[in-house]
């Protein structure tokens, strides 16, 4: 019994090596392609790109901060040249991709303030609607942080979707090593069948709820 327990967790520690990797390779990759889009000044590519590298988020994955680096010194640059529409289009790349990734904790936590800040006082100086004709642009500023700042909290739904498909993968796992798998190692394909079904579908399930949370 012992051996088949941490034979399942063997298979639930692979499956995450696997999620893990294959989310660093997406985000370098994406990384990459941002940086071709930017060597030949095509920077409506680069933003998409740095953006999705970003969204590629695990902790400690350095490819999603670099791509986060990338975009706030596009907009930066933007900035210094008076194009406020593009500054504050990568300004929004940078708040939509970190917002993307928010859990149970939202990640770059200090990146997201600068780059709501930045927004604001972007917003704040571009033509009003006439409701908001004359009004004072600290005023306007202000306004558009608070709106920007209020909470992003994830989808109640989608977190219990995330949830139940986690417990039912780990439990599919569990299952298929202590059932599926008789004494001398050979599937039993009744259970096999049965119980690998129900790792797919609580992996489907939680990488669902996870990328819509």
């Amino acid at each position: 019994m012992k051996r088949k327990a941490f034979g399942a967790l063997g298979v639930v520690g692979v499956v995450l090596v696997v999620v893990v990797v294959r989310v660093v390779l997406s985000s370098r990759a994406e990384l990459g392609h941002g940086d071709a889009a930017l060597a030949r000044a095509d920077g409506e590519a680069a933003r998409v790109h740095f953006r999705r590298a970003a969204r590629w988020y695990a902790p400690g994955n350095p490819y999603s901060t670099e791509a986060l680096d990338r975009l706030a010194t596009m907009a930066r640059d933007a900035e210094q040249r008076g194009d406020a529409e593009n500054a504050l289009a990568c300004w929004r790349a940078v708040r939509g991709a970190i917002l993307s990734t928010r859990s149970s904790y939202v990640p770059h936590a200090e990146r997201l303030d600068r780059a709501n800040a930045r927004i604001a006082a972007l917003m704040a100086t571009q033509p009003q609607p006439p409701i908001d004709a004359g009004r004072p642009t600290e005023e306007l500023e202000a306004e558009h942080l608070a709106r920007l700042e209020e909470p992003a909290y994830p989808s109640t739904m989608w977190t219990l979707v995330l949830l139940l498909g986690f417990l039912t993968w780990i439990v599919g796992a569990f299952l298929f090593a202590t059932r599926a798998i008789d004494a001398e190692d050979r599937f039993i394909r009744p259970q096999a069948v049965r119980y690998g079904t129900m790792i797919l579908v609580g992996f489907a399930a939680f990488a669902v709820g996870l990328s819509l949370a």
